[in-house]
């Protein structure tokens, strides 16, 4: 009598990635290798990201619309005993920052400090001062300071914009002299 034994390998995986991308944006897309499987599920993913398989690639892709910090899982379906990797997205929400505001003083009479709270930014940009006033920005707070020098040009128009995090985000404001 003869006979055939067949030994299949085990299934296997590529290793997950991590990667950190804005909210509403497309992330890279994230392909993993596979073998032996016939499939593979998907679990973890940010809303709008989604995970197909075909070919032995398991692709993970779209566009997140929620942020924070997701850790997924790629589990093999089919063939030998499943194969998994982890990795993690990380989405970054949108920069704000409150609202600019508008103020009168007098030449050489400093300005009453302008605070505008910020998030998720690294820094700000400021066009627009009256000479003699500047802007800084720390620990998420824009801080507006300063003298008035000049009547030459007022009312002096600021814009405030954050920069680093994610979005072009950007405050005005006034200031009369």
């Amino acid at each position: 009598a003869t006979g055939t034994i067949t030994v299949t390998p085990l299934n296997t995986i590529a290793a997950g990635t991590n990667q950190t991308v804005c909210i509403n944006s497309a992330i890279t897309n994230i392909t993993l290798a596979t073998s032996g499987a016939t499939g593979a599920t998907f679990a973890g993913l940010p809303a709008g990201v989604t995970g197909s398989w075909a070919g032995n690639v398991a692709t993970i892709s779209g566009t997140t619309t929620a942020s924070g910090t997701f850790n997924y899982t790629v589990t093999t379906t089919g063939g030998c005993p499943p194969a998994t990797t982890t990795g993690t997205i990380t989405v970054t929400p949108q920069n704000t920052i409150a609202a600019g505001t508008s103020e009168t003083v007098c030449i050489n009479t400093a300005i009453t400090t302008i605070n505008l709270a910020t998030t998720t930014a690294t820094g700000a940009t400021f066009t627009g001062l009256p000479a003699g006033v500047t802007g800084s920005w720390a620990a998420n707070v824009v801080t507006i300071s300063g003298t008035p020098t000049t009547t030459v040009g007022s009312p002096f128009s600021y814009t405030v914009t954050l920069t680093g995090g994610c979005g072009s985000v950007t405050a005005n404001g006034t200031i009369t002299v």
